[in-house]
């Protein structure tokens, strides 16, 4: 798997507590620019609101890092690993300093189960649904990528095609006369 971005914090985080509602206690962690919030295929255990800053999130796609999304003030992102209890799907990555509130998996999953069982098993074909947009789109996005890499190599061939060849030289040193176009007769048609 590619590793990119810095080491996440998780010892060196500075966390400030905050509560949603009276008994719920929720994490305010910032992080610095380029700091990993969670590793593709880690364990997800919580979901996060980016409170401020911006985040990328990208998936490892053959080898290289392949950004699917940023994501802006407000949003929620990591509920899929919180809710299916299966691993990280994607990095995420502080595009800037960010901070996030954390949100717990029992905390969502509490949610979730208090929900009437049409909207749990709406919210699982859904997250299913993403799941399969998102490997699709990943995919097609580095297959893009290589047909885009292709066409600039062939339009990279056809600007700058290879050079000429050079006059090849007499045995007198001097370059061999080049045939004249108009053909033998010269240009008015007569012999010159």
């Amino acid at each position: 798997m590619t590793s990119f971005g810095t080491p996440d914090l998780h010892e060196q985080e500075k966390e400030t507590n905050i509560r949603a509602k009276p008994g719920e206690l929720l994490k305010r962690i910032p992080y610095e620019k380029d700091k990993v919030i969670f590793r593709e295929g880690t364990d997800g255990t919580d979901a996060f609101v980016l409170e401020s800053g911006r985040v990328g999130v990208f998936k490892t796609i053959d080898g290289k890092a392949v950004r699917l999304t940023t994501i802006e003030k407000g949003a929620m992102f990591g509920e899929m690993a919180a809710v299916t209890n299966e691993r990280r799907t994607a990095t995420t990555i502080a595009l800037e300093p960010c901070v996030i509130v954390r949100v717990s998996k029992v905390t969502i999953q509490q949610k979730i189960a208090a929900c009437d069982p049409f909207v749990r098993a709406l919210i699982g074909i859904l997250i299913n649904n993403l799941t399969r947009v998102t490997d699709r789109y990943a995919t097609t996005n580095v297959v893009a990528e290589k047909l885009l890499a292709e066409l600039k190599a062939t339009q990279i061939e056809k600007e700058d095609p290879a050079p000429a060849a050079a006059p090849t030289p007499t045995s007198a040193g001097t370059p061999a006369a080049t045939p004249d176009k108009t053909g033998p007769r010269g240009k008015d048609g007569g012999i010159s």
